[in-house]
């Protein structure tokens, strides 16, 4: 049954309402002061006035792991594209059965939602089950208000385990890309995959914190690998006026992990003020573009 326009516009008009209400909670509980979300100047309030405005139907489609793949073909090829070893929307026993004996489990249109399995006869298979079965049905949008992850039917995913030759999972390269009237400008965060050690870089030069010695600088970021997942990052954000591609460089090549447009909610401040300051700068909301907002004033009256 169809509802009535004015009742479906007074229904979205109460639901933003609500959206709003939760963020400026989490936000003034989480980062410590009263955001302001209609004129945001630092660039975590920047992220909850795309929550609020965002056009969450193109952001849940690059936002979403098995969405986003044709896009990251379209624009700079497959070759980078980790391995998918099944889609689902319920795991069962049967289809772990016929996985080999390593894999990565994921939650397609969440964060975090993930499991590693390293030996899968070491696995509690039951326990996995429930979970995946369990979450694929939640709506990780509830936790922090990022209703683009809405925008996609929520699937089960398997992807092919990438582990280095001693055993380690590889470092995780994040591209903070900044396109505006001035062109594309860049930060990155370079960090092993127990987070033990990690960096925050103004482009590739500049560690403006963190723990990193200059051989791990060296390997991760002088290394010619970089430069080209620093072209793959300008091409996937080509158009966007901020988002953070995740890379990594596995044994001679580079794969493509997530694109993220709402990084840590928009609630994490950094220690170190300069931090802070240069991601405030460095992000010029496009506030005109329909490709990446909507108009305030639509979506308060709950027009759209």
């Amino acid at each position: 049954m169809l509802l009535p326009k004015s009742f479906s516009q007074a229904l979205r008009a109460i639901r933003f309402r609500c959206q709003r209400e939760k963020i400026r909670r989490l936000f003034r509980r989480e980062v410590g002061f009263e955001g302001d979300f209609e004129n945001p100047k630092t660039h975590w309030e920047k992220v909850q006035y795309r929550k609020l405005y965002g056009n969450h139907e193109f952001y849940g489609r690059l936002a979403d792991k098995i969405l986003v793949r044709d896009y990251v073909k379209e624009r700079v090829g497959d070759d980078i594209l980790v391995p998918l070893l099944g889609v689902h929307e319920r795991l069962t026993a049967e289809i772990l059965e016929g996985l080999p004996s390593s894999f990565v489990t994921k939650i397609s249109n969440a964060s975090g939602w993930n499991e590693i399995v390293r030996d899968k006869t070491q696995m509690d298979r039951r326990r996995t089950i429930r979970y995946f079965n369990r979450k694929v049905k939640k709506h990780f949008s509830r936790n922090c208000g990022e209703v683009h992850y809405d925008y996609a039917e929520p699937k089960i995913l398997i992807e092919e385990l990438l582990l280095t030759e001693d055993g380690n999972l590889p470092w995780n390269l994040n591209f903070y890309c900044y396109n505006s009237h001035g062109g594309f400008d860049y930060c990155t965060h370079a960090t092993s995959a127990d987070r033990a050690f990690q960096g925050n870089f103004y482009k590739d030069k500049t560690l403006l914190e963190g723990n990193l010695s200059p051989q791990m600088i060296e390997t991760h970021l002088r290394a010619a690998s970089f430069y080209r997942m620093l072209e793959i990052s300008r091409e996937l954000s080509r158009g966007i006026d901020f988002v953070r591609v995740d890379l990594r460089h596995f044994r001679g090549r580079i794969f493509f992990g997530e694109m993220t447009f709402t990084s840590c909610a928009g609630f994490l401040v950094y220690p170190t003020p300069a931090l802070n300051e240069l991601r405030n700068r460095m992000w010029e909301l496009d506030r005109t573009n329909p490709m990446l907002y909507r108009d305030p004033a639509d979506v308060r009256a709950g027009k759209v």
